[in-house]
C-alpha cells in the first residue's frame, strides 16, 4: 500500500548514479572467470533497466516489501548480514551457502488494514554445484466493495499476487558469494490479470573471521510481459549497496544501507501553501540541505544487540519512510522498527513491528528451523 500526499519531481537520468555498483562488478568480473559474459552483460543492461523507472507508480509493489522480519525490524533491509539466515537470503539470494543447508522459514506480514503477505522457502546446499532455494511469496489485498457511479452494488472482489523464487548462489572463493533469484510473477486486481518476470542479482564479500560483510544487490530487475489493461508498467528495480560488522569483544552488530542508487533524487516536492514564507534561502543554504537530504534519502541504519546465542534485540531506523508518511505536527515513531528474536530448541522465532504511518503498523512472524537437524 502507498499513501499519497505529495508529487514525484519528473525522473532526470543520472548515469554517474546507475554506475556507483561498478567497482564492485569489476572486481568480481576479475575473480570470477566463468562469469565475464555475465557481468558484462549485466554493466551494458543497466542503464536499460533503470531508464524505465519513472517518477510515480510501479506494478508488482509487493516485491519491494521485506519478506524478513528480520530486516524489517533492521529498517527494511539487512542484505549485507552474513550468518546463515535464510530469511535474509530470500532478500539477497548470495546469502545463500552451506551455513542455509536444509534451512525453512514460514514467514508471515499482517501489513497494513486488511493486507497479508507471506512467503515460505527451503535451501539445499550441494558440495560441488552451490546453493539451491525455492520460495513462494503471496500477497492478499483483502476484498473490497464492487459498485457503480449510482452506489449499486455487486457482491466483492479480490486482489491477490504471487511470485515463485528460484535462487541460486555459487561461493568462488573463502570470501566471494555471488547469487541470483528468477521471480515469475503472477498478480490479479478484480477481473485484470498480469504476469512479469524479475530477477534478483547479489555478491556479497566477508571476512575470513566473519566480522565484516560488504554486499552489493540488483533488486527486481525484469518487466511487465503482459498488461493489466491497455500499459505496461515499470516494476520496483532498485540497486542497493551495504555493510555490517559485528564487533568482536561486545555483542552488538551494525548494519548500513543505501537502497535505490539507480535513483539519485527521492526527494517530494510539498505543495502545501502553509508552508510558504517570505524569507528565501540563500543558493549556499539550498545546496547544502540538497547534499544531505538526497544522501539521507538513501540510507536505513540499523543495530542488532546479541547478548546471548539465544536472545537477540533489534532497531531500524529508515529516513525515506519518515519524510514520506510522517504527519509534520506529530511525526511519532514513524521511521523506526523495532524487533526480537528468540532461539527455542530447534526453532528460531522472529518478530518485527514497523510503523509506516498512525494509520498502520506492520507486525511479522517467521519461524525458521534446519531439517538436517530432525533427520540426523
Amino acid at each position: 500500500m502507498e499513501f499519497k500526499n505529495t508529487v514525484r519531481p519528473a525522473f532526470l537520468p543520472n548515469l554517474n548514479t546507475i554506475y556507483l555498483s561498478i567497482p564492485f562488478v569489476l572486481y568480481l568480473y576479475k575473480k570470477t572467470k566463468e562469469l565475464k559474459k555475465p557481468l558484462i552483460f549485466l554493466i551494458v543492461m543497466l542503464p536499460l533497466l533503470t531508464l524505465g523507472q519513472l517518477g510515480g507508480d510501479y506494478v508488482y509493489n509487493f516485491l519491494s516489501v521485506p519478506l524478513s522480519p528480520r530486516a524489517a525490524a533492521l529498517g527494511g533491509s539487512a542484505i549485507a548480514i552474513n550468518d546463515g539466515d535464510i530469511s535474509l537470503a530470500n532478500d539477497n539470494p548470495s546469502l545463500l551457502n552451506a551455513q542455509t543447508d536444509g534451512k525453512i522459514a514460514l514467514e508471515y506480514n499482517k501489513y497494513i488494514s486488511d493486507i497479508h503477505l507471506g512467503y515460505v522457502s527451503y535451501a539445499k546446499h550441494y558440495q560441488n554445484l552451490g546453493t539451491f532455494s525455492v520460495g513462494l511469496q503471496y500477497l492478499n489485498g483483502g476484498e473490497f466493495t464492487e459498485a457503480d457511479e449510482n452506489g449499486y452494488t455487486y457482491g466483492t472482489f479480490g486482489v491477490s499476487e504471487l511470485a515463485l523464487n528460484l535462487s541460486y548462489a555459487k561461493q568462488f572463493d573463502s570470501s566471494l558469494v555471488i547469487g541470483a533469484t528468477l521471480k515469475p510473477v503472477y498478480s490479479h486486481f478484480y477481473n485484470y490479470n498480469s504476469l512479469g518476470l524479475v530477477m534478483d542479482v547479489g555478491a556479497s564479500y566477508t571476512l575470513n573471521n566473519g566480522l565484516f560483510t560488504a554486499a552489493v544487490l540488483f533488486k527486481n530487475m525484469g518487466a511487465q510481459i503482459t498488461k493489466y489493461y491497455d500499459e505496461t508498467g515499470p516494476v520496483p528495480f532498485d540497486i542497493q549497496v551495504g555493510i555490517a560488522t559485528k564487533l568482536a569483544h561486545a555483542p552488538f552488530r551494525f548494519s548500513i544501507v543505501a537502497h535505490h542508487l539507480n535513483k539519485p533524487d527521492l526527494s517530494y516536492q510539498y505543495y502545501n501553501q502553509s508552508d510558504i514564507t517570505n524569507i528565501e534561502p540563500t543558493p549556499e543554504e539550498v545546496q547544502n540541505t540538497a547534499f544531505f537530504e538526497h544522501l539521507l534519502n538513501h540510507m536505513i541504519f540499523g543495530v542488532e544487540f546479541t547478548p546471548t546465542k539465544s536472545f537477540f534485540l533489534r532497531a531500524g531506523y529508515n529516513y525515506l519512510r519518515r519524510q514520506e508518511l510522517k504527519l509534520d505536527n506529530r511525526p511519532g515513531m514513524i521511521g523506526f522498527s523495532w524487533g526480537f528474536g528468540l532461539r527455542i530448541a530447534k526453532m528460531h522465532l522472529s518478530y518485527a513491528n514497523v510503523r509506516y504511518h498512525f494509520a498502520g503498523t506492520s507486525n511479522q512472524f517467521a519461524l525458521t528451523t534446519n531439517l538436517n537437524d530432525f533427520f540426523k
